[in-house]
């Protein structure tokens, strides 16, 4: 590999990277950021979710379909239609948009380079603050714990670093891509789906099999002070490298 492991970084404003390292996990639905939620995003007063920074038409998209070639549900449009589609996409409505998520970037070592990728200057965009996550072990650690003091075993759990789809991809996509345009944000993504315990099928094989819950609210997970694996920079230095001590030299 070329590349080192990401080091997770959440790029905040002050208050709440403070608060992150409080021990308070801040978790929005994908609801919040996706197309489902576009047009109460263009009308609120929050100008990250508006612009288009955190907010994403394209979350939510399971399925991209060639709008030269199309399917059996596009092919029924009129022609004329169909002569503009720019694209064609399926949006998933029963589940991930229940889903909650906890963003981070990415900051990702070159080995060949012997140096950190820059950082994008439109991450300034996200806050002022960057908490670097020293020890990720640790702090997956923390989330996990912390998930199932208050949630015991009704929640599934995924944690990834998002794939970045190039325009004339077409084909499957789940909560963990995103459009080429957005792949300056080098995003990881925690994502939780809350269950409910009192809801479930029993499979063929005699496993329970709990429902999600289908609600849009944010939640905050409490992972404890957190200020042992992590420390706090301004945006501006993680954007100029200028960065701790304790991950000058990864190798």
């Amino acid at each position: 590999m070329d590349k080192m492991p990401c080091i997770p970084i959440k790029i905040t404003d002050k208050k709440w990277a403070d608060s992150l390292q409080n021990g308070s996990l801040f978790m929005r639905s994908l609801y919040d950021y996706g197309s489902w939620s576009a047009i109460e995003r263009a009308n609120s007063g929050d100008q990250k979710m508006k612009s288009g920074i955190q907010g994403d038409v394209g979350e939510g998209i399971i399925r991209r379909v060639d709008p030269k070639i199309g399917d059996e549900f596009f092919n029924r449009f009129d022609p004329k239609v169909r002569a503009v589609m720019k694209d064609c996409c399926y949006i998933e409505q029963n589940i991930f948009q229940y889903y909650k998520v906890f963003c981070m970037y990415g900051l990702t070592y070159l080995i060949p380079d012997q140096a950190y990728e820059k950082p994008d200057e439109r991450l300034r965009e996200f806050g002022d603050t960057a908490v670097i996550i020293l020890n990720p072990n640790e702090f997956l650690n923390r989330v996990i714990r912390g998930l199932a003091r208050q949630y015991g075993d009704n929640v599934n759990f995924r944690l990834d670093e998002i794939h970045y789809y190039p325009s004339d991809y077409y084909g499957p996509l789940d909560e963990f891509c995103k459009s080429a345009s957005f792949a300056w944000q080098n995003e990881m993504r925690i994502r939780v789906a809350l269950l409910n315990p009192n809801n479930f099928i029993i499979d063929a094989e005699g496993r329970k099999r709990k429902h999600l819950i289908q609600n849009m609210d944010s939640m905050i997970v409490d992972i404890g002070d957190i200020r042992d694996i992590s420390v706090q920079i301004p945006v501006d230095d993680l954007i100029s490298l200028k960065l701790p001590e304790q991950i000058q030299n990864p190798i």
